[in-house]
């Protein structure tokens, strides 16, 4: 499954112009670490996101994924991130949408995440630090669940790390 998440991904960057991307954001997070839902699984997470340039709700859409460096689980999602500059070189951003993942749903493993069902929602929010007009570097956390839905099981998970951004 993680082959196939990093497949879909890369393969998507091949069938746009650069003049169709925003930004390309590529980090290292911590997994399951944080305030709502930690512990079970641990590890590492390459996160890697991709801003399509066109607003809709003056967000951006996104596309990205979170995939965990051993085997927990991974993250495929989509949504619309937005971004605010403030002062000269900060800004503050959130992220909304809908991931797939490859964990566990219910009656699984004990020392998987129980995350019930296999569309969960995702939000995300970030400051980040401009370098320069093209780069940046930000504190992300990113939380998925599936806000106890149709009465299945809501471990959710939470990711927390940096990342850096280029801006096309």
């Amino acid at each position: 499954m993680k082959q196939i998440i990093i497949f879909m991904f890369f393969m998507s960057l091949r069938l746009c112009a650069q003049e169709d991307f925003y930004a390309f954001k590529l980090g290292l997070l911590s997994h399951s670490t944080g305030p709502v839902s930690s512990g079970k699984e641990d590890g590492m997470t390459i996160h890697a996101e991709l801003l399509i340039n066109t607003k809709l709700w003056k967000g951006y859409p996104t596309f990205g994924a979170d995939i965990h460096l051993k085997d927990d689980t991974s993250f495929l999602y989509a949504g619309l991130s937005w971004e605010k500059k403030f002062f000269k070189y900060l800004s503050l951003g959130a992220f909304f949408g809908f991931a797939l993942h490859n964990g566990e749903l219910e009656n699984g493993h004990s020392n998987r995440r129980q995350l019930g069902t296999r569309v969960l929602f995702r939000e995300a929010v970030d400051i980040a630090y401009y370098f320069n007009d093209k780069t940046s570097v930000s504190l992300i956390y990113d939380h998925y669940s599936n806000l106890g839905l149709l009465g299945a099981s809501n471990q959710g998970n939470d990711n927390i790390g940096l990342r850096y951004s280029y801006y096309f």
